[in-house]
């Protein structure tokens, strides 16, 4: 059915709405904890540098995947970020990971924040410093005296650093060869003092990034407004504090931040681990388009999903449910029983044999198959409650898996379910229609919703 076929019969597109933003209620941010904060560039444009490298190199190689910084992600990472410490001595900057769209910040608070203060202050002003860095660059590629310039680069080297310049496209692709000044190892740094353990080549500290290393470039910002109004938020000049047309320049980043706060044992290890692989990630992404697709919009029979992962599992004849109860009809649990062992043996040979399983993995005889499966790398379709938007990514082992074709994970749009059980229950029926479809449609629109009954 087409999107104007089904409009005719009562359905009404209607925009996915992402949301970024992540706040612990219960949680005071002006107190001590560690923090990885995550802020993304308005409208996801590549300001900060591309990516380069491939993912089978040895890490640590030149070839391994790593940011090439931009002019503005360089100057981010050697003026704003330690700014952070030299405002609020007790939030320490643990580790940075720059990509092209996006920033993670790792950071530990030591002592309770000034009064009145918390992170999101902190966060607030590190985003206006960067935004005030970014508008120097624009002043500095026109020309334009008389702005704020960062302490070391007058603004009187604006016409050399112009003439220097390798300018970004709208992409976030060098609109040339890079220069060797532009390039940088990898896309986090760790702080002096941060017990990572992670391998000094991939590894810098700000201190030892001096700003005169080398000529800044100048950076062409996407879609630069050649006047209009001020972008809700901007700052205004304030007692000739700042230039006057920077009333006219546009945020850096979107609005807000996503914030996690590390409290688990082990979790601190797997967030490091997260942020030095950002660039892997986005390279395993590039390079295998066919079994790393993200589909918002798919239909599998009357019912509408997100999907992330290999698609072409959909096509497999050979689908298998797995399926099972949480506990037996005599009150034991079922995965501790010789019956499941069994089945589940059974199963796995089933996958071994070219079947693809079919779970959504709630109770644990269901969660004991997906481990096997995922740790034998067996062909998997996973479904899942929660909803896959358009930067939603999965957890590493199941990143991994999708790469290398072994997974599709799905997510639908409405999940009719009031309690655990019942969602148990829906989640486990759209498995097994998953298994038996044969019509499978994707959509390249947004998402189709009927409208309310008045």
């Amino acid at each position: 059915m087409t999107k104007e076929e089904m409009q005719v019969q009562g359905w009404i597109p209607a925009e996915v709405k992402r949301q970024q933003h992540r706040r612990a209620l219960w949680h005071d941010y002006s107190q001590e904890g560690i923090y990885m904060m995550t802020m993304v560039t308005a409208g996801r444009r590549s300001l900060f540098g591309h990516l380069e490298g491939f993912s089978k190199a040895s890490r640590g190689s030149y070839d391994a995947p790593r940011l090439v910084f931009s002019p503005l992600g360089k100057r981010i990472l050697e003026e704003e970020v330690p700014k952070i410490t030299e405002h609020y001595p007790m939030v320490k900057v643990w580790r940075v990971a720059m990509m092209p769209d996006h920033i993670h910040l790792l950071l530990r608070v030591d002592a309770p924040l000034p009064k009145g203060k918390h992170l999101g202050a902190v966060l607030g002003g590190f985003k206006a410093g960067c935004s005030r860095a970014w508008w120097r660059l624009m002043d500095e590629e026109r020309g334009i005296q008389g702005g704020l310039c960062p302490s070391g680069n007058p603004s009187g080297t604006a016409a050399a650093t112009t003439a220097a310049a390798s300018l970004l496209d709208p992409s976030g692709n060098p609109s040339g060869t890079a220069a060797p000044t532009t390039a940088a190892p990898a896309s986090s740094l760790v702080p002096s003092g941060n017990p990572s353990g992670t391998a000094a080549a991939t590894t810098a500290n700000p201190a030892s990034l001096p700003a005169a290393s080398s000529p800044f470039e100048a950076v062409v910002p996407e879609g630069f407004p050649e006047g209009g109004s001020s972008p809700s938020g901007a700052p205004s000049p304030a007692g000739g504090r700042y230039p006057a047309h920077w009333a006219s320049y546009p945020l850096l980043f979107e609005d807000g931040y996503h914030d996690r706060i590390i409290k688990r044992e082990g979790m601190l290890d797997n967030i490091r681990r997260y942020m030095d692989e950002n660039p892997l990630r986005a390279i395993i992404r590039r390079e295998c388009p066919n079994v790393m697709q993200r589909r918002l919009h798919l239909w599998i029979h009357d019912r509408e999903y997100a999907a992330f992962g290999n698609l072409f599992l959909l096509k497999n004849p050979d689908k298998v449910q797995v399926f099972f109860h949480r506990k037996d009809a005599q009150g034991t649990p079922t995965h501790l029983t010789q019956e499941y062992a069994a089945e589940r043996a059974r199963l796995l040979r089933l996958a071994e044999e070219g079947a693809v399983l079919v779970t959504p993995g709630i109770s644990k005889g269901e969660q004991g198959v997906v481990s096997a499966a995922l740790a034998a790398g067996l062909p998997l379709i996973l479904l899942q409650k929660e909803p896959i938007t358009e930067f939603w990514k999965p957890q590493q082992s199941r990143f991994y898996a999708c790469a290398e074709g072994r997974l599709l994970i799905l997510a639908p749009w409405s999940l009719d379910a009031n309690s655990d059980y019942e969602r148990f229950h829906t989640l486990n029926d759209l498995a097994r229609d998953v298994c038996i479809a044969t019509d499978t449609r994707i959509l390249n629109y947004s998402s189709l919703q009927k409208p309310e009954t008045p």
